[in-house]
């Protein structure tokens, strides 16, 4: 009775010990087809779509389904997302000869924002180093500011260009949208190419 009971036990312990490591075996695939499917999703942020280009000045890639338009109301064309939340997240440059480092113009760029009127309640919410895919090397500074109305989220991304010309490149979203933003505008930027 006793080495039947041991018997029992035993065959017991097997078959949960077995159905302990199926059971972990399942949570780890779980966790690694959830992990990858974050990956998948994460990585749609970095589809890129339309090449703009201003030949002699710069280039990059828009992001995937975006528009590329030109307006009154800028020299080089603008990719635009669709619609939502009655405004539309773009990217936008701008080339001016400026003829210090990159470093000050950026410093001359944070008085200007700082100063204008057009920039309610400017504030600088971070400054780094940027490093485009090709080794392109700038400065990404994210700000928000009430502009018309709108609580924006900027992210200025300041390039040097060819002889004393510097590139801002502005990308724009609500603040409420921001974090979906920001990784498809430093995707599009990755792309980034000062000619």
């Amino acid at each position: 009775m006793r080495l039947a009971s041991l018997r029992l036990a035993r065959s017991f312990g097997d078959v949960y010990s077995r159905r302990v490591q199926s059971s972990n075996f399942f949570l780890i695939r779980l966790t690694v087809l959830l992990g990858l499917a974050f990956v998948a999703v994460s990585g749609r942020a970095q589809d890129l779509g339309a090449t703009v280009s201003e030949p002699g000045a710069f280039s990059y890639q828009a992001p995937r389904g975006w528009s590329v338009k030109e307006t009154p109301v800028s020299r080089y064309k603008v990719s635009v997302d669709k619609l939502k939340n009655h405004f539309s997240a773009h990217i936008s440059v701008v080339m001016q000869v400026y003829p210090g480092t990159l470093a000050a113009y950026v410093d001359v760029n944070k008085r200007a924002f700082a100063a204008s009127p057009a920039f309610k309640n400017f504030q600088i919410v971070e400054e780094k180093q940027f490093t485009t895919t090709a080794g392109g090397i700038g400065v990404r500074l994210v700000a928000t500011a009430t502009v018309q109305h709108l609580d924006l989220q900027q992210i200025f991304y300041f390039f040097e260009g060819t002889g004393d010309n510097k590139l801002v490149v502005t990308a724009s979203s609500l603040v409420g949208d921001s974090a979906a933003y920001a990784p498809i505008f430093d995707a599009s930027l990755k792309t980034f190419s000062p000619k």
